[in-house]
């Protein structure tokens, strides 16, 4: 699914989060800027076309990887990011090919919803990271308040989304998925607690959208 519409992925969620989705991203390196995190190795986890990549290239690191299922999205990442810094890895994110403790800052950007088996992913993301390694997650979240904004952004995101998203990448059923995958995923205070019970040390939790979109940082402790 994720090969069929990666030539319109990046401008629909554009499109969508009326350009957001990039505040976000920027917000995230801000925060590890603000902690003096620079340099070491980076995993961008479900990095799709590599837009939290590109903004990972402002620490200086000494390599970033970028780690996919998906071809396609792999072949947009590699010529966006136009680095020798940048190394592509098509592998899953219960396997992945790294020494134990060897990862300084892993980074997720819209895809822990995604993962077939989460509490088995956070094992093997806390598996890489080193002792006292960062963890963000930026997602959609479920947020079972009943308050009118997100009865208007249920509807927006149920109802406009994925037909416009459907229609514009040419797909007969990628959005209606998309949608399906927040209305079904944790709130962040489940998915906080998640990260707790897997290893991690939760510290601190920005609410960038109406309480559903999140970024979450986690450390290892």
């Amino acid at each position: 699914m994720f090969d069929e519409i990666s030539p319109y992925y990046d401008q629909l969620n554009h499109l969508f989060s009326v350009r957001q989705d990039i505040k976000w991203r920027k917000r995230a390196i801000r925060y590890l800027l603000s902690q003096n995190v620079k340099g070491g190795y980076i995993l961008d986890l479900a990095t799709g076309t590599g837009d939290l990549a590109l903004e990972f290239l402002k620490l200086n690191p000494t390599k970033i990887f970028s780690v996919d299922l998906s071809y396609e999205m792999l072949r947009i990442n590699r010529a966006k990011l136009n680095s020798e810094r940048n190394v592509l890895i098509r592998a899953e994110a219960e396997h992945l090919p790294f020494d134990d403790n060897f990862i300084d800052v892993t980074g997720i950007a819209f895809g822990v919803r995604n993962f077939e088996s989460l509490g088995n992913c956070l094992k093997e993301i806390k598996r890489v990271i080193k002792q006292g390694g960062i963890f963000i997650t930026i997602e959609m979240f479920r947020n079972k308040k009943n308050t009118l904004s997100n009865k208007l952004f249920g509807f927006y995101f149920r109802s406009i989304v994925p037909v416009a998203g459907n229609i514009l990448s040419r797909s007969s059923y990628a959005y209606n998925y998309l949608f399906n995958s927040v209305n079904t995923f944790l709130s962040v205070d489940e998915y906080s607690s998640l990260l707790t019970s897997s290893g991690f040390e939760v510290e601190n939790v920005y609410n960038n959208f109406l309480g559903i979109v999140n970024t979450v940082i986690a450390v290892k402790r």
